[in-house]
């Protein structure tokens, strides 16, 4: 508990704030603020969400003390590791997909991907111009998160056997889903009805390497 209470007290000090503002940004009295920090008092389940969410806070590393804190200002000079998947994402009509790709890794510095926590994020390699309105060119790097899944966005998206990098606008309401090009060469695809069940949109595109 003592290691938990010295890590509550970095995610403050990280924050500038005193401990009766970071107490109330908590939802917590100056009293449950301070047994906290004091090491007498293991925060709830609600102020563990609330760590989360306002500061970003990566919760295996304030229980465990393992892994790295994802809270501004932490870290900022260290490199982390993500899964580099040694596949392409078509950014033009389609890859077939390998059954079993081989992985690699790729270093990046951690504040590049704030807020992103690294066990989330795996990579892999974009091939074609479809997407270079967007900035994602070939022989980039797609960087994305396997926890966002919701919303539109940029995806790395399978279709049948077929690994894609698109932008992907949800009409759930109507039963489609649409894969859009960044660039006017590329004609919008959509799917509807039966054809959804080609469709996979399950990893969020949340940053690209450009590799010189």
């Amino acid at each position: 508990m003592a290691e938990e209470a010295e890590r509550f007290n970095l995610i403050r000090q990280k924050a500038g704030l005193s401990k009766k503002d970071f107490a109330e940004s908590l939802g917590l009295s100056f009293a449950m603020g301070y047994q906290i920090s004091d090491g007498r008092v293991k925060p709830s389940r609600t102020v563990l969400e609330r760590l989360a969410a306002q500061y970003n806070v990566n919760l295996n590393w304030f229980l465990t003390g393992k892994g790295h804190s994802g809270i501004a200002g932490d870290n900022e000079g260290e490199y982390i590791e993500i899964e580099l998947i040694d596949q392409e994402a078509a950014a033009g009509s389609g890859i077939e997909a390998e059954d079993y790709p081989e992985t690699n890794t790729l270093p990046l510095p951690h504040r590049l991907i704030r807020p992103h926590w690294s066990e989330h994020l795996k990579a892999v390699y974009v091939s074609g111009d479809s997407m270079i309105d967007a900035g994602i060119n070939h022989g980039d790097i797609a960087i994305f998160n396997t926890r966002q899944t919701e919303g539109n966005g940029i995806y790395v998206v399978s279709v049948g056997n077929s690994i894609l990098v698109k932008r992907v606008n949800f009409n759930l309401g109507v039963g489609e889903i649409t894969l859009i090009s960044e660039n006017p060469a590329y004609e919008p695809r959509r799917f509807t009805g039966a054809d959804l069940e080609e469709v996979r949109v399950s990893r969020r595109v949340v940053a690209c390497y450009h590799r010189l």
